[in-house]
């Protein structure tokens, strides 16, 4: 049976969950380490950058802003395995703040602890800005790559990845509780090679921070964002403060959408990696990871009332 976690999302506890993330450093050296980002040019593929400090520091803030303002809840905690490596899989939305992503990520730090590393797949455009590149590679975030990827699991740590990329968190209103990971399926041979459970979860009222009227990949490669940027589509959205705007680049300010997460049971693959290179047993464990995302998704639509409010 499902449960929804009291800890660490709960709206009657916030003070209480807050202390029982590991303190900050004191103000003199929060300074210290916003200053850091901006003397050093780090290498974002570099395992070695994640800071237990910096990651602290944010989710603090981050899971303040995930109770007060998105009301956020999760489900199925008890299906997050205690330990060993695995490989979570969700879907994400809201571009290009993905405050979804930002909750899930504070809730992760309290849920699972920071003794084991944790590493986050993220499209390689903030890793161009200097100092958003520092801050990425501090917190455990490395540009979304194969190579990347195998490092993470080669090293024992746990990968958590969104492979819809671009095209699931900027996906029209219309399909926002629709799972589609685009055939994206990397995430599978990887377990098959290293022989890692996969961790279906889901999110519903992240793609209710605004509303993305619709998202066109033909756009995309029209006004060259897809070569410039490696973004593989446009959307036009409407929201807060601008009304209508285009791109998934702009800045800004989220509807207060109530933010529900729900994790499924492990998926436990063979560990056969010659079955990485069997494009039929690939597809079929990619078609069952869905499957479960899908239904999660569907079980959680249907009890949400509506929009934004939840």
């Amino acid at each position: 049976m499902t449960s929804t976690s009291p800890l660490p999302y709960s709206a009657e506890r916030p003070r209480e969950v807050l202390r029982a993330i590991p303190g900050g450093k004191s103000g003199d050296d929060a300074l210290a380490m916003l200053l850091d980002l901006f003397r050093r040019d780090l290498d974002p593929c570099d395992l070695r950058n994640r800071d237990v400090a910096y990651i602290k520091v944010v989710s603090r803030l981050l899971y303040a802003v995930g109770v007060r303002y998105f009301r956020a809840e999760c489900e199925g905690v008890e299906n997050l395995p205690t330990s060993g490596q695995f490989i979570a899989v969700g879907n994400h939305s809201g571009a290009p703040l993905l405050p979804d992503v930002a909750v899930l990520g504070a809730w992760w730090a309290l849920e699972m602890g920071l003794d084991n590393p944790s590493y986050l797949m993220v499209h390689d455009f903030p890793f161009r800005i200097p100092v958003l590149k520092n801050f990425m590679a501090k917190i455990g975030a490395m540009p979304a790559s194969r190579e990347n990827a195998e490092r993470v699991l080669r090293s024992g740590a746990r990968l958590l990845c969104f492979p819809g990329g671009e095209l699931d968190c900027l996906r029209s209103f219309r399909d926002r509780n629709r799972v589609n990971l685009y055939g994206r399926t990397g995430f599978v041979k990887l377990a098959f090679k290293y022989g890692v459970p996969i961790v279906p979860f889901v999110n519903i009222g992240g793609h209710e921070v605004y509303c993305t009227l619709f998202s066109s990949q033909r756009l995309a490669r029209w006004t060259g964002l897809a070569r410039f940027a490696r973004v593989k589509t446009v959307p036009v959205n409407l929201g807060l403060p601008w009304g209508l705007w285009v791109t998934g680049f702009i800045p800004y300010l989220p509807l207060p959408s109530k933010l529900v997460y729900k994790v499924g049971e492990p998926i436990e693959l063979e560990h056969a990696p010659e079955l990485a290179d069997d494009p039929d047993a690939v597809q079929r464990a990619y078609d069952r990871v869905t499957g479960v995302m899908q239904d999660m998704m569907d079980d959680l639509a249907r009890r949400r009332r509506f929009p934004v409010i939840g």
